[in-house]
C-alpha cells in the first residue's frame, strides 16, 4: 500500500482513527480522566502542524497526514507497551515507595517504537 492508494479525505479519517487510538491507549493505561483529557493536546497540535506543514513547505498534505498518523500510532503502541510498568509505579506510589523502570527496558521500548514508525512511514511513502 502506498499513499497514492488513498485520497486526502481518507487520510484525514486515518488520522482521526489514530488520534482515537492514542486516546484509548491513554485511557486504558492510566485510568485517569485528567490524563485522557490532556492526551487531546497531541492530536490538536498535530492537526495544526499538518495544516502548517502543508502551507509552509512544498510537501503534500497526504505526506504530513501519514507522518502524523504513524506518530500517534507509535505513541499509542509505546503507552500500551509500558502499561505493566505504569501499574507498578502506581502500586508503589500508593504505599509511598518509588519505582523506576529499568533503563534497558526504556531503551528497548524506544528502539522498537521508533523502528515501527520508521518502517511504516517508509513503506507508505
Amino acid at each position: 500500500m502506498s499513499t497514492e492508494s488513498l485520497t486526502t479525505g481518507q487520510w484525514w479519517i486515518v488520522s482521526v482513527v489514530a488520534s482515537a487510538s492514542l486516546l484509548a491507549a491513554v485511557h486504558f493505561c492510566f485510568r485517569n480522566r485528567r490524563a485522557t483529557a490532556y492526551s487531546l493536546i497531541a492530536p490538536a497540535l498535530g492537526t495544526v502542524a499538518v495544516l502548517g506543514f502543508r502551507g509552509a513547505h512544498d510537501h503534500s498534505e497526504v505526506e504530513a497526514l501519514v507522518i502524523f498518523s504513524v506518530s500517534l500510532l507509535s505513541l499509542a503502541l509505546l503507552i500500551v507497551a509500558m502499561r505493566p510498568d505504569m501499574e507498578k509505579i502506581r502500586a508503589k506510589a500508593l504505599i509511598g515507595e518509588t519505582y523506576e523502570v529499568p533503563k534497558w527496558k526504556i531503551n528497548l521500548y524506544g528502539v522498537v517504537v521508533v523502528a515501527f514508525a520508521v518502517v511504516v512511514v517508509f513503506l507508505l511513502l
